[in-house]
């Protein structure tokens, strides 16, 4: 007994640590947000001041930039986390030939980093003429997402054939096992991927932006990265403090996402992954 309370405590004493460590980055950047202009970097905020907050929003198109995150997020979420629902419900359900090697292939090109296809993409993009257009994601979202399809089809395989067989029997369609069935209890799955999806396209899609879109049509995350702020009549010197402001407005709907759906991530990560 004594030594089961001493592996928990050590358990929740690594936890704490782990938290503190990986909270760290969040903390330093809102307390450098705070700063006065031209100040150094410090780790207590020693004259705190909201003006920052007010200069990341007025020195550059914020809600311009902010719009276009949407719409990126919107394409980046809506479309693959249908597509990829309905390759998946063929690779667990339908019968098809060569369709365990299709689902292999489909795995391999998550091996594949993307840096290395963004060239031949842009090439084929500029030669349609889709460049400075949502085309390019629109595209991409239709042939679906490699893990999302295989988070999916973990979870049909989980789902006992009875239940298609009788759906069946009381004359429903393949679609109407899709609708009436699947989806009502794939919530925390669909939930999962979306999550998986935004935090995704809002936080990590910066640099195909970057060469796909003009400036104006930038989202927020390649904004930030490739535009930045600087000092009116003064391009020489850059404002840290505004920049870590506009970063830390940046990620709170990727917090907000994450705290309204962690429940639904966990549950649908452990469903999705467990193979009966």
């Amino acid at each position: 007994m004594p030594q089961t309370r001493m592996t928990r405590i050590s358990l929740y004493a690594l936890l704490i640590l782990l938290a503190v460590l990986f909270s760290f980055p969040l903390y330093w950047m809102i307390v450098n947000s705070l700063q006065p202009l031209l100040t150094g970097v410090t780790w207590f905020p020693l004259r705190p001041t909201l003006s920052n907050y007010h200069l990341a929003f007025t020195l550059q198109p914020f809600w311009m930039y902010f719009k276009n995150s949407c719409i990126l997020a919107l394409i980046s979420v809506g479309i693959p986390i249908i597509t990829s629902f309905f390759s998946a419900f063929a690779f667990a359900r339908l019968r098809a030939k060569f369709k365990g090697f299709l689902f292999m292939v489909i795995l391999a090109t998550m091996m594949v980093p993307a840096t290395v296809t963004q060239i031949p993409q842009y090439v084929l993009f500029h030669q349609y003429g889709l460049l400075g257009t949502y085309w390019p994601w629109i595209l991409g979202g239709l042939g679906g997402s490699p893990f999302i399809i295989f988070l999916y089809r973990q979870f049909f395989m989980n789902v006992p054939r009875e239940l298609d067989e009788a759906a069946r029997i009381d004359g429903c369609s393949t679609y109407g096992i899709i609708f009436r069935i699947y989806m009502p209890i794939s919530l925390p799955v669909i939930a999962t991927a979306g999550i998986l999806l935004f935090n995704a396209s809002w936080g990590g899609d910066y640099l195909a932006p970057y060469m796909f879109l003009q400036e104006r049509q930038y989202p927020l995350a390649t904004q930030l990265m490739q535009v930045g702020y600087i000092m009116p009549n003064a391009p020489s010197v850059s404002l840290f403090q505004v920049q870590e402001a506009a970063l830390v407005i940046f990620i709170l709907p990727i917090l907000i996402v994450f705290m309204v759906g962690q429940r639904y991530l966990i549950s649908g990560i452990m469903t999705g992954a467990v193979k009966s």
